[in-house]
């Protein structure tokens, strides 16, 4: 194998494929990269057995084809630190693989390609076309209410939902769930599948925030995202997602608008002196104001009141701080809209005048 590019034709290829690649893995080649020249493009493939990446880069020359594995972090991580506009020439000999630029030489190690364990998939998938900005706006605004390591692996991931023309994201610890929604540029069957926290937050950062048109393409284990230069591959979680729908609480809401700046600041300001374990805040509300407290166990304490439109009965309801400014960093609208339905009922907080994006937090008791 033998091939020249220019470092800003591969360097954002490496680095995505490293970071699906397993460091810790007790499977050397697992933390490697495949290399590999496929009709005129240099393949990057990295796996961790649940995911797996494949970019393709242009090269500015191919003088012999061919494939191996090297290390995914240092051949990530070198070629980064290379000049920008810089040529970098491969070649592979005698299980060496050097990476020469003008006055720069390296030998990395590799393990022959011959044991790389590739996903492959043998199952009928239903195709969605749709945007990749809009599948990476719904990864971003519900990605945050994901649980990490509960017992419920089920939870442990996003509820991508299709039905017909919307495609849904949901997400839920037990704590707080988001909920996005988004209209699909092509019909799909209804299909509820659990696609695995990893996954998630690997295509939120790969996919573009633009209108470039994707496949994602779904079966009962597995499901595909491929763009023009990408193909991304994740493992389903074999499981039921429980019914969101009954989180939403019901009722008579109490609708208060706050500039989301404002709240944004003053929680900031009210955590500094909340419990650091609870990470409480109580709100109370009376007309057109809003009172927050925080306070923790070295007697400290933290108020601020705060103007709003509001008009409903006086209240007063717990919630936990970081869950409340996680939803504000992933809301962009200048103003906010809560709906409250009791001291003891969770909280609903949507953008104002959408409804295309619902957060639910559960009161806490301070």
């Amino acid at each position: 194998m033998k091939f020249t590019t220019e470092k800003t034709q591969i360097v954002d290829s490496l680095q995505n494929a490293a970071a699906v690649a397993e460091r810790r893995q007790t499977i050397p080649i697992l933390a490697n990269l495949r290399l590999k020249i496929v009709e005129g493009k240099l393949e990057v493939t990295a796996t961790d057995l649940e995911i797996q990446i494949k970019t393709y880069s242009d090269l500015i020359e191919i003088q012999e084809e061919g494939e191996t594995t090297v290390s995914a972090r240092k051949m990530s991580e070198l070629c980064r630190s290379l000049p920008e506009g810089e040529n970098v020439n491969f070649s592979l000999s005698n299980g060496k693989l050097t990476v020469s630029a003008s006055n720069f030489h390296a030998d990395f190690a590799t393990i022959s390609s011959d044991d790389f364990p590739e996903i492959e998939i043998n199952e009928e998938q239903t195709p969605v076309t749709l945007e990749s900005g809009i599948l990476k706006r719904i990864l971003s605004k519900t990605s945050f209410s994901m649980a990490s390591q509960d017992v419920r692996y089920y939870l442990n991931g996003m509820l991508l939902e299709t039905d017909g023309s919307r495609i849904n994201g949901v997400a839920t610890d037990g704590h707080r769930l988001a909920f996005s929604s988004a209209k699909s540029s092509s019909e799909a069957p209804e299909a509820r599948n659990i696609l695995p926290r990893k996954a998630v937050l690997e295509l939120a950062k790969l996919l573009s925030p633009g209108e470039e048109s994707i496949e994602v393409l779904i079966g009962p284990s597995y499901v595909d995202v491929r763009t023009e230069n990408l193909s991304f591959s994740s493992k389903l979680i074999d499981g039921k997602y429980p019914d969101y729908d009954k989180v939403f609480p019901t009722g008579e809401p109490l609708p208060l608008e706050i500039s989301k700046d404002t709240l944004q600041s003053a929680l900031s300001r009210a955590s500094v002196l909340s419990n650091e374990k609870y990470r409480g805040v109580r709100f109370q509300l009376s007309e057109n104001k809003l009172k927050l407290t925080a306070n923790n166990p070295e007697q400290e304490s933290a108020e601020e009141e705060l103007d709003v439109v509001y008009s409903g009965s006086e209240l007063e309801v717990g919630f936990n701080i970081g869950y409340l400014l996680d939803v504000l960093n992933s809301i962009e609208s200048d103003s906010i809209n809560f709906e409250f339905y009791g001291e003891d009922s969770s909280c609903i907080i949507k953008e104002k005048g959408s409804e295309d994006d619902v957060y639910v937090i559960m009161p806490m008791r301070l």
